[in-house]
């Protein structure tokens, strides 16, 4: 099926976005430490995320799905969180993986994206938590056998700006969080910007279970007269299993829901939590 580069890139880069994303945490015991939460100081914490995709459906321009070649996609996405101070978080992420798109040779391991960043806690009282983030990225959501479309790959690189606030609460006698974030990722040279709005409720209806339902948003901003517009919009489901206080596993699946000229898809992730 022919594609412009505009759609092309909305369709191909939409699955990495779950695994950069199901990171958010919940620390053990009763009080709740989602993405708005800065690390202790001197704390470390490593997540390891596998996933894996499928889709065999399009959202169109309007919103209608409709059939497209099959797609699949397996990835490992690794995140690091340092505390360097009691209210400043060192973040690290990269992401390698493969792809299939139909019958053409787009299955191959590669790294698709590393970046770096910051998160500052700029007020907490009463449970709530404010706090920004800036961070660098440089990704291909291409490669070797994709050259001749690639406008827009390494030689592109992102900065994104990121509002969280979090609130941390009880149902009942069940401690539980709400995080909410909003972000503009700016691509410096060719390609569109990106607005993100994500939102994570989890609750621990037992010490050693953590539940999170999470939804992620993504849009497109501007990119040029010959790149389309896109978005898409995530719902995902997970179970965190604290094995003890350093290592604890998340099992989960995730379904695009709706989107403009974005794959609609499905699958699967798991995550292995380390902390020190």
């Amino acid at each position: 099926m022919p594609l412009c580069v505009g759609k092309f890139r909305a369709m191909r880069a939409a699955p990495a976005v779950i695994a950069g994303l199901v990171w958010v945490g919940f620390g053990m015991g009763d009080a709740a430490y989602a993405g708005a939460w800065p690390r202790e100081k001197g704390a470390v914490q490593a997540i390891v995320t596998g996933l894996y995709s499928q889709a065999d459906t399009a959202f169109d321009a309007d919103g209608a799905p409709a059939p497209r070649p099959d797609f699949e996609k397996g990835a490992v996405a690794i995140l690091v969180e340092y505390g360097l101070t009691e209210t400043f978080t060192l973040l690290g992420e990269g992401e390698f993986g493969a792809e299939r798109e139909g019958d053409l040779p787009f299955a191959r391991p590669a790294l698709s994206h590393v970046g770096i960043g910051g998160r500052l806690r700029l007020f907490e009282a009463d449970g709530f938590v404010a706090s920004g983030q800036i961070s660098a990225r440089v990704e291909d959501a291409f490669g070797a056998a994709d050259a001749a479309v690639d406008t827009f790959g390494w030689d592109a690189p992102q900065i994104e700006a990121r509002a969280l606030a979090g609130y941390g609460f009880r149902v009942g006698d069940y401690p539980a969080f709400v995080d909410a974030q909003a972000a503009y990722r700016y691509r410096v040279g060719d390609g569109p910007d990106e607005v993100k709005l994500d939102l994570t409720f989890g609750v621990r209806p037992w010490s050693n279970i953590l539940l999170l339902a999470q939804g992620f948003a993504t849009f497109s901003a501007g990119g040029g007269e010959d790149v389309e517009t896109y978005a898409y919009h995530k719902a995902q489901l997970s179970m965190v299993y604290d094995v003890n206080e350093r290592w604890s596993l998340q099992a989960g699946g995730f379904a695009t829901v709706a989107g403009t000229n974005a794959i609609k898809e499905r699958g699967l992730i798991t995550a292995l939590w380390y902390r020190f």
